[in-house]
């Protein structure tokens, strides 16, 4: 282990606080929307508190992507026109874009590359969720695969500086490039990533999405499928590749998330083929 970045990391881990916070109404959104018992009307109410950000919705909303053919001009028409949960789907990714739209040296991976990946993963997931009939989950594994990879933004300049060390760890001993991650910097991505959930204040089944997306079979029982649907989705994007940095070549598919998942061969397949029309589909969030 390279202590002398085992040491920065350790320090930029106890001042997680520290780092940008997403708008507030993101995380309030997002909670709010778990609830049972809220109403469009507070989730309008609450999003309208921040004029920028309901700028930016209001855009995505009549995008091609999203638009239902009606124009929509306000937040309470866009939640009846939508719903409340593709309305919360928009507005995660108006907060997340700046914060993954950074180029990520140390991945190879060029400004908006780890945001187009992240697109891609979100509708893929969201495609799985729905082609499985598990509609409740789709725009929870939708804003997992958007943020699955957040914490390579902070991590990025360690690995670019233990590249060589990682690297040679992954060659030699055959190890998953995550693994030899931790091994020589003493954190991984995906570690930094629930750090920051943490901080966001993000529900549970986020942060493991975050912390098990390539480890699926050793996360929460609870949270297992909607971690092995994005771990599925973040692999088929990588072997097609979307967002295929220093580390993609080195990702598999998980035998227990297929089995979790009850994809086969050929769904596994279809999802492939389907890459190019989500790449597509995904243009204009860019």
């Amino acid at each position: 282990m390279d202590q002398n970045i085992k040491q920065q990391l350790d320090v930029i881990v106890s001042r997680i606080d520290q780092l940008p916070p997403l708008p507030e109404v993101a995380t309030k959104v997002i909670n709010m929307v778990n609830n049972p018992d809220v109403s469009f009307k507070q989730v309008a109410q609450e999003i309208a508190k921040n004029q920028a950000m309901t700028t930016n919705i209001l855009k995505l909303c009549n995008s091609a992507y999203f638009s239902k053919g009606k124009e929509i001009t306000s937040i309470d028409r866009a939640i009846v026109t939508l719903g409340l949960k593709e309305v919360k789907d928009i507005v995660m990714l108006v907060a997340a874009k700046p914060v993954l739209m950074k180029p990520v040296i140390g991945y190879d991976l060029g400004q908006g590359e780890l945001w187009k990946q992240g697109l891609a993963v979100a509708t893929m997931s969201r495609d799985i969720a729905l082609a499985k009939k598990r509609k409740e989950l789709a725009d929870v594994v939708f804003t997992g695969g958007i943020i699955h990879n957040v914490g390579k933004v902070v991590i990025a300049l360690f690995v670019q500086q233990a590249f060589k060390q990682i690297l040679d760890m992954v060659m030699s001993q055959n190890m998953p490039f995550h693994i030899a991650e931790k091994e020589v910097m003493g954190y991984n991505h995906q570690e930094i990533g629930e750090k920051i959930l943490e901080k966001w204040n993000f529900p549970p089944v986020l942060r493991s999405i975050v912390r098990f997306y390539q480890d699926p079979e050793i996360s929460p029982e609870e949270h297992r499928l909607e971690v092995s649907i994005v771990h599925i989705a973040n692999a088929i994007c990588l072997m097609s590749g979307v967002g295929i940095g220093s580390d993609g070549l080195y990702h598999e598919i998980k035998d227990a998330a297929i089995k979790k998942t009850g994809l086969t061969q050929s769904d596994l397949e279809a999802l492939y083929g389907k890459t190019p029309d989500i790449l597509k589909q995904i243009r204009d969030l860019q």
